[in-house]
């Protein structure tokens, strides 16, 4: 049973959170929004000066609602169902906007208005399947792009760290974002994350991920590999079994002592590891050349392994890695148990131990 002091303490603690969290719902017709909208990676082109815009943050992920979701929501669109509230940052006095929550909502709204979108497999409305926007006839037209949407906008004077936490808490209460995405906004303004979003997208990262798999199912991968083999190469001993929680706990520490120089030593480790990957293991971190992806586990042994073998002898130099063949590394990269605490030191020690000549590579078996 509460008593009155810990109700009252409670109240003021609600009040005193409450503060941070400043506000205002704005409502935009889908013709106001889409005159703001700035695609990610497009610089703005405003007819008019005086127009404000609304912009696609780096975290935020890229377009990737199938035809099918599209058509879905336009539909859903038309027959006045309501629609979640988009949100977004106020960015600067001049209102400029950062979109939050919403760019696959608003994506879709613009490739329908901009006639890149036929509506397809609609149920309800099965007559419009078929139909782009100019296909409509003018009324139509007029009252699709008067349609209000309700705009959430979180003030200006917002912290980073309110900031991130908005992002996390709409984000992270539905399966919408990998963990890595997740993590773009988790993560504003921390300057280790900022690097490492960086290294992930560094020629020399690129030319060995280059994948041929559904884009989709690989949204945020990169940045995600990157984040691990900085995390285990530092402090693979401490894992336990939560992927997301060891990666965050190791971002959030290492991001207090991350400066300039500690940028370049890690830097300079991530380039010398991939240099010797490239240089030695034919088919880079893929099980075989065909290979259209690369597995967690596996990037994991060769990257993280790779790297301590390095550290201990930077002048390493092998004949050959045929032991990625034996059946002994094929169990420690399976993906059964993959965050199991044993297998992760298990798999990233055998690697590091093949290759400075640890492990008697004659005790290996291979199948025929």
């Amino acid at each position: 049973m509460k008593t009155q002091e810990d109700i009252k303490r409670a109240e003021e603690q609600l009040i005193e959170v409450q503060k941070d969290y400043k506000y205002r719902l704005a409502d935009y017709s889908i013709g106001e929004l889409l005159k703001k909208f700035v695609v990610k990676g497009q610089s703005p082109n405003f007819e008019d000066d005086s127009i404000s815009g609304l912009f696609v943050p780096q975290y935020q992920r890229d377009f990737v609602w199938a035809e099918k979701m599209q058509s879905k929501f336009i539909e859903s669109i038309f027959m006045n169902v309501p629609i979640q509230p988009l949100f977004a940052f106020e960015l600067d006095e001049d209102g400029n906007l950062e979109l939050l929550d919403g760019v696959q909502r608003l994506s879709s709204i613009k490739s329908f208005a901009d006639n890149k979108l036929t509506l397809a497999e609609l149920e309800e409305l099965d007559l419009l399947n078929g139909f782009t926007f100019n296909d409509l006839n003018t009324a139509r037209k007029r009252k699709f792009l008067n349609t209000q949407l309700k705009l959430y906008v979180i003030n200006e004077n917002t912290d980073e760290g309110i900031r991130a936490d908005i992002f996390r808490r709409v984000n992270e209460g539905g399966k919408r974002l990998e963990p890595a995405e997740i993590r773009k906004g988790k993560f504003i303004g921390n300057n280790l994350y900022s690097f490492i979003l960086e290294m992930s997208e560094s020629d020399e990262f690129k030319k060995l991920f280059s994948s041929t798999k559904d884009s989709d199912k690989l949204r945020g991968e990169k940045e995600e590999l990157i984040s691990r083999f900085f995390a285990l190469s530092n402090n693979y001993q401490s894992f336990v079994h939560s992927v997301k929680g060891f990666l965050d706990e190791y971002i959030i520490e290492a991001n207090k002592t991350f400066d300039e120089m500690k940028k370049t030593e890690m830097q300079n480790e991530l380039f010398k590891t991939l240099e010797f990957v490239e240089a030695n293991f034919p088919n880079g971190f893929r099980k075989s050349e065909n290979s259209k992806s690369i597995p967690r586990v596996r990037f994991e042994a060769i990257a993280v392994g790779t790297n301590l073998a390095l550290r201990e002898n930077p002048n390493l130099t092998i004949n050959s890695v045929e032991w990625v063949n034996s059946n002994e590394f094929k169990q420690w990269t399976t993906s059964d148990a993959a965050n199991n605490k044993s297998k992760v030191i298990g798999r990233i020690e055998f690697v590091r131990d093949c290759l400075l000549g640890n492990k008697d590579l004659t005790l290996l078996t291979y199948d025929n």
